[in-house]
C-alpha cells in the first residue's frame, strides 16, 4: 500500500486534499454506492455502551478539562473569533503540529477557528447568500480563495459561480473594505486540515470515555465531545436554527459517527438537506454523508434544554503511522464504502444497524 509522508505536503494544501489529488479518490466519491440500502441517515444501537456512566464521565470531563466555546468560523482572529456560550465542549483529538498551537488549547483545537478577510456582519446581513454557498457546496473553495486573495476577491468568486449578480458584486465591494489579513494560502496544519487531528486527547481517555477509544479501529480525526446549551429564549433558538446550516468533509475523507448522550425534553434533532429532520435518541449512534448540507435543530418551544453529543470521526481509507509521519492506504481503499465499513464493524466494535 502506498505511503504519503506529511512533510512532503506543501503548506498551501490540506493533507487530505494533497493525497486525494494524487490518487483516484474523486472517482470513488462520485461513483461508489453502499452495498447496504442507500440512506441519507443510518442509525445504530449500542448494546455495549453504559449510557449513564458515559454521561457522567462527560460532565466530569467538562469539570476537569474545561468547557470551551466553539469559535464562530464567520469571525476572524482579530474579532476574538466571535465566541459564544451556546455550543462547545472538548476536543477528543488534537494536532501536535497545529499552526496555532500556542493560541488554542489542545483540548479545543477541533472547536472551530476564525476565518480571515470576511466582515463580521456580512453573514447576518446576507445569510441568503451564505446559505446558497453552502447548499451548492462552494463554501470550502470560497474560504480558501478568501483567505489568500482578500474580501473583494471572495465577492468575485461568488459572482463567477452565479451566487450573486454583477449589481450585488459592485454593491458589496463598495460597502465592505478589501481586507487581506493573511495574504497567502496556508492550509496544512490549520483547522481545515482534517487529518492533522489524529492524536487522542486527554479528555478522550478520561474515565468511562476511554472505553469508546478502545473500541475504535480506525485512526481518529477531528472528533469532539460537545454540548448545546444556553439557548434560553425562543429568539436565540430561532437564530441557531437559521444560521447553523453547514457542510463538512465527505465521509470518504472524514467518517463521522455521532453518539447522542443526552437530549433534554426531546428538543434536539438533525436536519439533512432533502431529508427533513430526525430526532436524536440518547444512546444511539448515527452516520450520514457530512459533505451534504445539514443543521442541528432545536424545538423552539423548549428553550433552555441541553444536548450532549460525542462525535467520533475517523479516516476510513488511510491509517496513520506515527513513527514514520505518514498516511498509508488500507485494505478498504476503493474496495468498501465507508458506511459499509461501519455496518460490518470495521470502524467501531459492537454497534448494530437499526432497521
Amino acid at each position: 500500500m502506498k505511503k504519503f509522508y506529511v512533510d512532503d505536503c506543501p503548506e498551501h494544501k490540506t493533507v487530505h486534499m494533497w493525497i486525494a489529488e494524487s490518487l483516484d479518490m474523486q472517482h470513488y466519491i462520485d461513483t461508489m454506492k453502499p452495498v447496504n440500502d442507500e440512506k441519507l441517515l443510518y442509525r445504530f444501537e449500542d448494546p455495549i455502551l453504559d449510557l449513564d456512566a458515559t454521561i457522567q464521565a462527560s460532565y466530569d470531563a467538562f469539570a476537569r478539562f474545561g468547557w470551551h466555546d466553539f469559535k464562530n468560523v464567520y469571525g476572524s482572529v482579530s474579532d476574538s473569533m466571535m465566541k459564544n456560550d451556546g455550543y462547545g465542549g472538548l476536543s477528543t483529538v488534537y494536532n501536535k503540529e497545529y499552526r496555532y498551537y500556542n493560541d488554542v488549547d489542545p483540548n479545543a483545537q477541533t472547536l472551530g477557528y476564525g476565518r480571515s478577510n470576511i466582515p463580521d456582519n456580512f453573514m447576518y446581513k446576507h445569510w441568503d447568500i451564505m446559505d446558497k454557498l453552502i447548499m451548492e457546496r462552494l463554501d470550502k473553495d470560497y474560504w480558501a480563495e478568501l483567505q489568500q486573495y482578500g474580501t473583494h476577491h471572495g465577492f468575485k468568486y461568488m459572482l463567477d459561480n452565479n451566487v450573486i449578480n454583477e449589481e450585488q458584486y459592485k454593491e458589496f465591494c463598495n460597502e465592505f473594505e478589501d481586507r487581506n489579513d493573511v495574504g497567502k494560502r496556508i492550509n496544512k496544519n490549520t483547522y481545515s486540515c482534517t487529518w492533522g487531528f489524529n492524536s487522542w486527547s486527554e479528555p478522550a481517555k478520561f474515565g468511562e470515555l476511554n472505553k469508546i477509544v478502545e473500541r475504535v479501529k480506525r485512526t481518529p480525526i477531528r472528533g469532539r465531545l460537545v454540548s448545546m446549551r444556553n439557548l434560553y429564549n425562543e429568539e436565540r433558538v430561532a437564530i441557531a436554527n437559521k444560521y447553523l446550516w453547514h457542510t463538512d468533509d465527505s465521509w470518504f475523507y472524514e467518517l463521522r459517527l455521532i453518539l447522542n448522550l443526552t437530549n433534554e425534553k426531546d428538543a434536539y434533532g438533525i436536519a439533512i438537506k432533502d431529508n427533513g429532520e430526525q430526532k436524536y435518541i440518547p444512546g444511539e449512534w448515527h452516520c450520514f454523508n457530512t459533505g451534504i448540507a445539514h443543521c442541528p435543530t432545536i424545538n423552539q418551544s423548549m428553550p433552555g434544554a441541553e444536548r450532549i453529543n460525542y462525535v467520533c470521526a475517523v479516516n476510513p481509507w488511510f491509517d496513520w503511522i506515527e513513527e514514520e509521519r505518514c498516511w498509508v492506504q488500507n485494505e478498504f481503499y476503493g474496495n468498501k464504502h465507508p458506511v459499509d465499513m461501519v455496518i460490518d464493524g470495521d470502524v467501531i466494535t459492537g454497534i448494530k444497524l437499526k432497521g
